[in-house]
């Protein structure tokens, strides 16, 4: 496998992409050139779970696929170490205004195409995955991203979304306002995405996946769980709702247990125990059977 790190912005050393490429050797099944996936973890735009990172990229390893985490640019020059008190918090990465990580997707799309025939990719075939607000960040580059980039926009195969944030005029859960980390964690994701602590109306729909689904979409495949505190489920539901409106082939699936942020739901992963969750853990099975419809195999015979 190759593992690398690979720089994405020179003024921003936190912003890089870490590929984990499977190595080229002959088997029967094996497809001449594999297609890839871009994972983008959450963290509410202040800082990036790794359980959603690494995990991620090495399950969908062993699905056959090629993955590429990307770390795109957050509210701070580092990783918060609690959301508590706002003094305590880093300095804040003014390089990280919205829509920056928009062209940070994209230009890990364009150098995954770049070095295809080295890594043995299926330039065709990119993947794009998120959770959490990195799922927003998938949603947004696969609906609006296109008007935003024009000509260099690299449309995915795929669009893959778990427990995502994808309605923005929908206000948060009243709990999680009432936490002081809650308060601290909206209000520097607002910041980053607005660029102001309380963004009207027309801002919230200029970054609203739900309002800018198209009827050229790719595929999505969604999941979410009906108990998760932190984005409501009914978001993941409107969004099939629309998708099926536009005729965009879809899948999607609400777990009745899990919490926000469980990624892989397994045991492996878990960092704390209500991560882990037999229902939710099954999602990326579900996730394989369907992407077995979705991706063209090439396998050259």
């Amino acid at each position: 496998m190759i593992i690398k790190t690979l720089s994405l912005d020179e003024e921003d050393k936190n912003v890089f992409v870490n590929t984990y490429i499977l190595n080229d050797y002959p088997k029967y099944y094996q497809q001449d050139k594999r297609p890839a996936v871009v994972i983008c973890p959450g963290g509410g735009y202040s800082t990036l779970a790794r359980k959603e990172g690494e995990p991620v990229a090495l399950k969908m390893n062993t699905m056959g696929y090629h993955a590429f985490v990307l770390h795109y640019s957050i509210g701070f020059t580092e990783k918060p170490s609690e959301f508590i008190n706002e003094e305590d918090l880093p300095p804040r990465n003014l390089h990280a205004a919205w829509p920056i990580q928009l062209y940070q997707v994209q230009k890990v799309f364009q150098m995954i195409k770049d070095h295809a025939q080295e890594w043995n990719v299926d330039s065709d075939q990119i993947m794009l995955m998120g959770f959490s607000a990195g799922g927003h960040l998938s949603a947004s580059y696969a609906t609006f991203g296109r008007e935003i980039m024009g000509d260099i926009y690299i449309k995915p195969v795929a669009l893959i979304l778990g427990y995502a944030r994808l309605d923005m005029l929908e206000c948060d859960y009243k709990e999680k306002l009432e936490r002081p980390s809650g308060r601290i964690l909206t209000k520097y994701k607002n910041l980053v995405l607005f660029g102001t602590e309380n963004p009207t109306e027309e801002q919230r729909m200029a970054l609203d996946p739900l309002s800018h689904i198209y009827g050229g979409m790719p595929p999505v495949f969604i999941w979410h769980m009906q108990s998760d505190q932190q984005i409501k489920s009914s978001q993941a539901l409107n969004f099939a709702l629309k998708l099926f409106e536009y005729h965009v082939p879809h899948e999607i699936h609400i777990f009745s247990s899990g919490v926000h942020g469980c990624a892989l739901a397994d045991k492996v992963c878990a960092s704390q125990k209500d991560h882990y969750d037999e229902s939710c853990e099954m999602w990326p099975e579900l996730l394989r059977r369907w992407l077995k419809r979705v991706i063209t195999e090439n396998t050259g015979r």
